[in-house]
């Protein structure tokens, strides 16, 4: 699973040593039994979960935690947190290395100070499941893909080829948007400017940020709604 596009490093030394740093400061607190706040923030399918969490042990540089039964589930999912301290004056991204989700517990290690950007939106952006069709229509350009995510402000497409997208470009995009409760789809045209384009597994996914119409708009809202939903649900069942 690629989460670059959530954070940026924050290197104060080098990894290594910030690493330590962080190993260093949650001994600290540990050994003090400080009651500072630490809070873990997961992107599951798109929806932030964050719940407190207890520091329990910190044993060769893998830190053992009691967390929430729905930020366990997270956890497992996405082999990865963000972790909020108060000791620190950044937040730190960590790597899931062991889960149990009946018990509420689990266990991080290889921590890295980072900048979390998907703070920084204004909306949220939720995966799709299952992917819809999607289409970029462009001068010169027609290709076709699968509808990743979408937000109020963006869409991800996962292309089936490669295709060179000028960054700023701008192209319609044609895409089909479910109505949960209805079991159907809707097709919606919006128009966007290519932000960026990566590869993953493989395959080039291009992100649009978009411009809607009022339509639009409640065709979005509606799914996030329904999707919001469905994956609470989701979190809550899986024990």
């Amino acid at each position: 699973m690629d989460i670059s596009h959530l954070y940026r490093t924050c290197i104060k030394n080098s990894i290594d040593e910030d690493c330590a740093e962080i190993v260093a400061g949650f001994q600290e607190i540990l050994k003090r039994s400080a009651r500072l706040g630490v809070k873990l923030v997961n992107y599951y399918k798109g929806l932030p979960i964050s719940y407190p969490a207890t520091l329990v042990e910190m044993n060769q540089g893998v830190l053992e935690l009691d967390v929430h039964q729905q930020q366990a589930v997270a956890l497992q999912a996405s082999r990865y947190t963000f972790i909020k301290c108060d000791h620190f004056d950044c937040s730190i991204l960590a790597e899931t290395h062991n889960v149990n989700v009946c018990r509420m517990a689990a266990s991080l290690r290889n921590f890295v100070f980072v900048e979390v950007m998907a703070e920084k939106r204004n909306t949220l952006r939720l995966e799709l499941e299952p992917q819809t069709d999607a289409e970029i229509i462009g001068e010169g350009i027609l290709t076709s893909g699968k509808l990743l995510d979408l937000s109020l402000e963006g869409f991800s497409i996962r292309l089936e080829g490669h295709c060179e997208l000028a960054k700023g470009a701008e192209f319609t995009l044609r895409v089909m948007v479910p109505d949960l409760l209805q079991n159907t789809l809707s097709s919606m045209e919006v128009q966007s400017r290519h932000v960026a384009s990566t590869s993953e597994k493989g395959s080039q996914i291009s992100r649009f940020s978009t411009s809607s119409d009022a339509q639009s708009e409640a065709l979005i809202s509606r799914y996030m709604f329904q999707r919001q939903v469905e994956i609470v649900r989701e979190l809550k069942e899986q024990k």
